[in-house]
């Protein structure tokens, strides 16, 4: 979470930018205290950021200095020439909402930077809790990074790792063909495949010739292109200690992990396996996976099997006291040398942050930001998949709107629009309906009950009138009906049908 303290001169607060600020518009893992300048003097925080949203040139010069602090400044470039490739950002001529919305651009950009070096933070720690070898390396075989237990190995520091080929870090002899990429064939069968590729390699070490079980994945940027791939070494050299080297990996993996016989009894289960399923981890003999598996997960999907590596996949929910997750488990068989099953390794990746990402995201891209029902891009799709169901539409528009809108300011129009939303909600249970645009609403009811939808059209229109008319409002709507009997698909002809009509209702208020 991060901590951002939101500074503004009062003077931008009442005249440019509107709507104004609060904590609730903040994006997600940003708790913002936002206050007022009242003159005090600033200084940088460190626990957290400070953004200082100001006019006064002398304030912005005082705030490009102090730590962790970004400063924009509302004015003129000239009176800033001095300290213009220190500001976050210069607002010249922006006012309104426009620089509600640079704002929070800026806002996202000081969170992506928290993110940026939190995760790198979490990567660094990450990588370097993994007991076995841990490299990344690019296409053109420079490692970029390496681990602790890599280190260790190679007898070298981090610093001298990175930006280094194998040649170098090994001590190796470079081939007299100019081959100068090593373990090309696995790197490249890794990339070529998109999948990891394990394999066995033994290698020349200052403390001898070791045998290591390689696991090599491509990683990709953010283009979609192969940047290199990331390796993990497992020293089986000393095979008397792989039972305990085997349980401290187990154990340090961020994510549920069992291993199994071919029976499917218990070798090695992680504590986050055992409290996602309740087993005891110091007593696995009586845990039954199979059942436990078929008595909790609930599936989400087909599991997809992958003949070469063995394994199948498949997303699951799992529903708890702590509320509904969902998982990818990953069953792998493992084979000895005579491709016999010697058991299984059972992974369970949460997906659950990323479903309720997704989830979000098509929420919002479907839902109308003012009034909180459905939108236009909503409603067209709907009509598209339901187009052969015998459907009436209700084309809405209210009369009177712009007169608020330039009487009483569009705050108020707002006001106008979001309770003509809950009208509809209130009077249309069980139909869809979805603002267009402007005032312009829409509402589609199953033409079996046509009856009841006219009826409840009448009396929402009457209600909304009294009820705005109470207000001293001028506000009243119009609306227009179309039906289809789902024989044809035009959906542009059944929305205009219904719109015509519309007017022709509001051409008949307009008269009084």
């Amino acid at each position: 979470m991060l901590i951002l303290d939101l500074v503004i001169v009062d003077d931008l607060i009442n005249t440019k930018i509107t709507p104004a600020l609060t904590p609730e518009d903040m994006p997600e893992g940003i708790k913002a205290d936002i206050r007022i300048y009242n003159g005090e003097k600033l200084t940088g925080r460190t626990d957290g950021a400070m953004l200082v949203l100001t006019d006064n040139i002398s304030l912005a010069r005082e705030c490009v200095s102090l730590e962790n602090t970004y400063t924009v400044y509302v004015g003129e470039e000239s009176d800033a020439e001095d300290i213009y490739d220190r500001l976050t950002d210069l607002c010249a001529k922006w006012s309104g909402r426009h620089l509600r919305t640079r704002v929070m651009k800026i806002i996202g950009y000081i969170y992506m930077t928290y993110e940026k070096v939190f995760h790198k933070h979490l990567l660094d720690a990450t990588i370097d809790t993994v007991p076995d070898m841990l490299w990344y390396k690019r296409l053109d075989g420079i490692h970029t990074m390496v681990n602790e237990a890599f280190t260790g190995i190679v007898h070298r520091t981090r610093e001298d790792c990175i930006n280094k080929d194998h040649f170098y870090i090994w001590n190796a002899p470079r081939p007299e063909d100019g081959n100068e990429f090593s373990c090309a064939e696995s790197e490249e069968i890794a990339i070529s495949t998109g999948k990891t590729y394990i394999c066995d390699e033994p290698v020349s070490t200052r403390d001898g010739m070791k045998q290591f079980t390689t696991y090599k994945t491509p990683v990709y940027d953010p283009f979609g292109k192969v940047y290199g791939t990331v390796g993990v070494g497992h020293d089986v050299t000393n095979f008397s200690n792989l039972g305990i080297e085997l349980a401290i990996l187990v154990e340090n993996l961020p994510f549920p992990m069992v291993i199994f016989t071919p029976e499917h009894k218990v070798v090695r289960m992680n504590s986050a396996f055992a409290q996602l399923s309740g087993a005891d981890v110091n007593n696995t003999d009586n845990f039954d996976y199979l059942r436990w598996k078929m008595s909790r997960l609930i599936s989400e999907g087909d599991p997809v099997d992958d003949p070469v590596r063995h394994s199948t996949i498949q997303e699951f929910r799992l529903e708890s006291s702590d509320g509904t997750r969902y998982y990818q488990v990953t069953e792998l068989e493992i084979r000895d040398f005579f491709d016999n099953i010697s058991g299984y390794f059972v992974t369970m990746q949460d997906l659950t942050y990323q479903r309720s990402y997704e989830e979000t995201i098509i929420r919002a891209a479907n839902t109308d930001i003012l009034t909180g029902i459905n939108n236009r891009r909503f409603f067209y799709n709907y009509l598209s998949e339901n187009c052969r169901r015998p459907m009436m539409l209700f084309y809405m528009d209210l009369d009177g709107f712009k007169s608020v809108n330039d009487k009483f300011g569009h705050a108020k129009g707002d006001e106008v629009l979001i309770q003509t939303a809950e009208y509809i909600k209130a009077y249309f249970p069980g139909c869809v309906y979805a603002r267009l645009g402007g005032d312009e609403f829409i509402v589609a009811a199953d033409l079996r009950d046509a009856h009841n939808a006219k009826l409840q059209a009448n009396k929402m229109e009457k209600a909304l009138t009294e009820h705005f008319s109470a207000s001293s409002l001028p506000i009243s709507i119009s609306i227009g009906i179309s039906q289809t009997d789902g024989i044809s698909d035009d959906i542009d002809a059944f929305v205009h049908e219904a719109d015509l009509r519309m007017y022709e209702v509001k051409k008949v208020h307009h008269k009084y």
